[in-house]
């Protein structure tokens, strides 16, 4: 393999780099196509700015391979456009078009283009703006959309354009729940995160969630659902549980460890290769367990791994859940 064209190899691994998650793994590839991971990963970096009152304001550079910043505007445009593959811009309010349109400009080699909503309302020229940009990778929604927002949203939706969805549990009920199950049913889509910081949220709808997976298991095959929330933990023990659900935690950490599988080599591989689950990684993760319902062609099939550590690493020293991991499922409600 090493001795097909540079350029061929350059073209693998800038694919490789699409995906905030990979430049870890990429960097463990042999011959050449990790010589040049591991040359890429030295320059690779993401820009940060906010885009408040229709203006882009001051941002960042930040190189992940050493956590340095860069804020000046000076240092800022003098970094290469090539070194920045992640573009992330937190939205304040309903900022005209205008103003999107410079931040992704800037930076017009980046792979990624991620957008913090932080307002209720969007306006429909920055929608039909973010659907002519080359990859909207991950949208972020910090509060409930108001209704017309939502219907401007649906041309995002409808467009196909969205990867990946971030929002907050709490946030994450009528029209926008509806909408995360429209997007869990596109091809291109792969991953919902219900996130909320401290772990809090009394309202996250993983059970719905769920059932709607048992009636559309064909649909969200390959699917990635992350849950950080404490509701989220409990509605899933309770979705597996069933009736055996208990307030003793002690009763439904024995229910688990009868009711889940802890999953071998071959499958992890197979998920991995098939899946991509190992682009989710963990300071120490735990084992890969599953989850199987239903019979013969009706069976489907869950697969569930989680945090078992506490404190963080950098992102390119995180390890995703295998057959070695910790088997530890008194964890799962405590990370």
């Amino acid at each position: 393999m090493d001795n097909v064209p540079f350029a061929f190899c350059k073209h693998v691994c800038e694919l490789l780099f699409m995906d905030y998650s990979r430049p870890s793994q990429a960097k463990e590839l042999s011959g050449t196509y990790g010589e040049f991971s591991r040359l890429m990963f030295g320059y690779l970096a993401i820009y940060v700015c906010t885009v408040k009152d229709s203006r882009v304001l001051p941002g960042y550079v930040e190189y992940l391979s050493t956590g340095e910043q860069i804020k000046s505007p000076e240092e800022i445009e003098a970094v290469p456009k090539k070194h920045v593959r992640y573009v992330y811009i937190m939205l304040e309010d309903t900022a005209n078009e205008s103003a999107c349109r410079e931040a992704v400009q800037r930076f017009p080699y980046a792979v990624q283009y991620n957008v913090l909503l932080r307002s209720s309302s969007i306006s429909e020229a920055w929608v039909d703006s973010a659907c002519s940009w080359k990859r909207l990778w991950r949208v972020l929604i910090n509060k409930k959309l108001d209704d017309k927002a939502l219907r401007l949203f649906q041309k995002a939706i409808t467009g196909r354009k969205i990867f990946k969805l971030t929002i907050d549990p709490d946030a994450c009920e009528g029209g926008t729940l509806e909408i995360t199950k429209i997007l869990l049913c596109q091809e291109q889509f792969d991953e919902l995160a219900l996130l909320k910081p401290g772990g809090g949220g009394s309202k996250a709808p993983v059970r719905e969630l769920l059932e709607f997976w048992s009636e559309n298991s064909e649909k969200l095959t390959g699917k990635y659902v992350v849950v950080e929330c404490t509701s989220g933990i409990e509605q899933l023990q309770e979705f597996l549980l069933k009736g055996a659900f208990s307030e003793d935690k002690e009763l439904n950490v024995s229910g688990l460890q009868k009711l889940l599988k802890v999953c071998p080599k071959e499958e992890c591989d197979f998920i991995d290769k098939y899946y991509l689950h190992n682009h989710r990684t963990f300071t120490i993760p735990s084992c890969v367990y599953k989850y199987e319902e239903g019979e013969g062609v009706e069976q489907r099939r869950l697969h569930i791994s989680f945090e078992c550590g506490e404190s963080s690493v950098p992102s390119h020293e995180r390890r995703p859940a295998n057959h070695e991991g910790q088997d530890a499922l008194h964890l799962m409600r405590e990370t």
